[in-house]
């Protein structure tokens, strides 16, 4: 069977490393630097230097630490709170602790990865890109999004043994994708990977929280066909009901060419507004049919013709 495509990108590690950094990275020595700290789980000021200054990688100075002696301060007033024996059961807790002494949860995730790689992983933008992370109201609940879309990943993709491994892999995927090494055959098995499009959609759906209408021109600039379909649909919606409104009769089998004369006979609409309406029925029609046929003119006037009065148009 072939290997699959995040388990290669995992392989690929260290030589991507070399590749952008100039060292191959050995993430594992780190991890074996820190280990007592989950045995006596206790950390100390001294760990994170450890981490920080580990010839086995190139730490990011972008991960800006608070000054020792107030990382020291910090640990010393939340040393009770912090659980690494019970990391999964006291995730959130965990998480949320660390942030407040290091008030960044990309340093805090640096740590926990090296600590507990199993459970853990470092989160950075470009993780948050390749997954689109979905965003919490703080930066620990993003984070905890970021570990969840991890470990769905872990199960799937069977072959990894640590939270961690999956996060090295899609770092080198990244790369492969949008970074410094593209590997079209990776960006390929990339695109057709239906569960990792489906992550990224899920990830995505709280969007549908929007109206029909505002999703639809948020559409418009990513996916014309799906705007002018969605857009198509807010229209005709529109008409109708503007149409039982007026006349007080169903609109259900009547059709939208129809309304839309009714609606001009009976001078509920005048001639302008019914001719933008029919050019908004063909595109709406064009979307449903014939999408091909779409331009960006056309469904612009669509979206301008959705929605309640005094919403700008796109």
């Amino acid at each position: 069977m072939d290997e699959h495509y995040l388990l290669a990108c995992l392989r690929d590690y260290p030589e991507i490393t070399f590749k952008k950094y100039g060292k191959r990275y050995r993430l594992e020595k780190i991890e074996e630097s820190v280990a007592h700290v989950r045995r006596e789980n206790r950390l100390a000021w001294e760990d994170v230097q450890r981490i920080r200054e580990s010839e086995d990688w190139l730490y990011d100075r972008h991960w800006a630490v608070p000054d020792p002696e107030a990382v020291r301060a910090g640990l010393a007033r939340v040393g009770d709170r912090l659980d690494f024996w019970h990391c999964q059961r006291k995730r959130e807790t965990l998480v949320a602790t660390l942030y407040e002494v290091f008030k960044n949860i990309e340093v805090v995730s640096v740590i926990l990865r090296f600590v507990i790689p199993e459970h853990f992983a470092i989160y950075s933008p470009p993780m948050a890109r390749i997954l689109e992370v979905r965003r919490g109201l703080r930066d620990t609940d993003t984070y905890q999004n970021y570990l969840d879309n991890l470990e769905a990943i872990r199960r799937h993709a069977k072959g990894f043994s640590t939270i961690a491994q999956v996060n090295m892999a899609l770092w080198v995927l990244f790369e492969r994708v949008y970074g410094v090494c593209p590997d079209e055959g990776i960006r390929e098995a990339f695109d057709r990977d239906l569960f990792m499009q489906d992550l990224r959609i899920r990830n995505m759906a709280h969007l549908l929280d929007l109206s029909d209408v505002r999703l639809a021109r948020s559409l418009f600039p990513v996916n014309m066909r799906l705007s002018a379909q969605l857009g198509g649909f807010c229209f005709e919606q529109k008409v109708r009901a503007l149409f039982q409104k007026s006349f007080n009769e169903s609109p259900e089998y009547v059709d939208l060419k129809e309304l839309i004369n009714r609606l001009q006979g009976a001078e509920v609409i005048d001639g302008i507004r019914a001719g933008r309406w029919h050019l908004a029925r063909i595109v709406r029609n064009d979307a449903l049919h014939t999408p091909d046929r779409l331009t960006e003119k056309g469904v612009r006037e669509l979206l301008s013709e959705i929605g309640d009065e005094g919403e700008g148009a796109v």
